[in-house]
């Protein structure tokens, strides 16, 4: 379910160019303002500037750190319900092959219905949204296992359609999932502060003043490209989540139905 190709991991590259662009051409307007005389006085006498950039830039570590511990732990827990949604359906299928024919033919059918409304809702999940045909799929589906007269075909069958409903609900619930507005905005601007700040804190070595400063505002970017990406797991970005292994699965029963 996790999509890692070059397309989409390509766009990260341009935008760190266009921050690179935009931070240099601000680091030497600002250096260069009155023949750099302001920037001269400040880099002689720097007094506790540092010290109260460091606290800023510390305050910002400790809230990144936690909110990409967190998304990146919502993250796993995406991927795992949708691997395991995916392998439940799957079991539910080969169960169905140990079946009379005409349920055998009521599973599958359900099976592939609620795959194909997987890939219509698909779209709408970064909203947390999920479409009532695939709750009315589901109810189907459990009446048609309940109605099952084996008892040794109906008790596996039956664990394999909890499990399907628990990581459904699951998926559901992590794929709406956000950061609180008043986190992603503090995230923000103290993103902002420490990439404009930095323009101001410098060394006297032209090069190496460019270098660092370049650096930490490349690195507080990423940061924010970091976060904003697991924030929305549907959105193309670094990486994302995809529908592939839902329509490989639907394809392969297509195929051989």
């Amino acid at each position: 379910m996790l999509k890692k190709d070059k397309t989409p991991r390509m766009k990260s590259i341009p935008k760190l160019f266009l921050f690179s662009v935009v931070f240099s051409s601000a680091f030497w307007s600002i250096r260069t303002i009155d023949h750099g005389k302001i920037l001269r006085v400040d880099l002689l006498d720097l007094g506790g500037i540092p010290w109260l950039y460091s606290a800023i830039s510390l305050i910002f570590s400790i809230l990144a750190a936690f909110t990409i511990q967190k998304e990146w732990e919502q993250w796993n827990e995406l991927v795992e319900a949708t691997k395991e949604e995916r392998n439940a359906l799957r079991e539910l299928w080969d169960w169905s092959n140990y079946l009379s024919k005409d349920n055998q033919q009521k599973i599958v059918e359900g099976i592939i219905k609620y795959l194909s409304v997987i890939l219509q809702e698909w779209p709408r999940l970064g909203q947390g949204e999920s479409s009532e045909a695939g709750e009315n799929i589901l109810d189907s589906l459990r009446n048609t296992i309940m109605a099952l007269t084996e008892k040794t075909h109906r008790l596996p069958l039956l664990s394999l359609f909890n499990d399907l409903i628990k990581n459904r609900n699951k998926r559901i619930f992590q794929s709406g999932s956000r950061i609180p507005p008043i986190l992603k905005n503090t995230l923000i601007f103290a993103d902002l502060l420490v990439i404009i700040l930095s323009l101001f804190i410098g060394v006297k070595n032209p090069f190496l003043d460019y270098l660092f400063t370049l650096c930490i505002g490349l690195l507080a970017y990423t940061i924010h490209i970091v976060i904003d990406d697991l924030d929305n797991p549907f959105r193309p970005g670094a990486w994302h989540l995809t529908h592939r292994d839902y329509q490989i699965l639907l394809n392969k029963i297509n195929k051989i139905q």
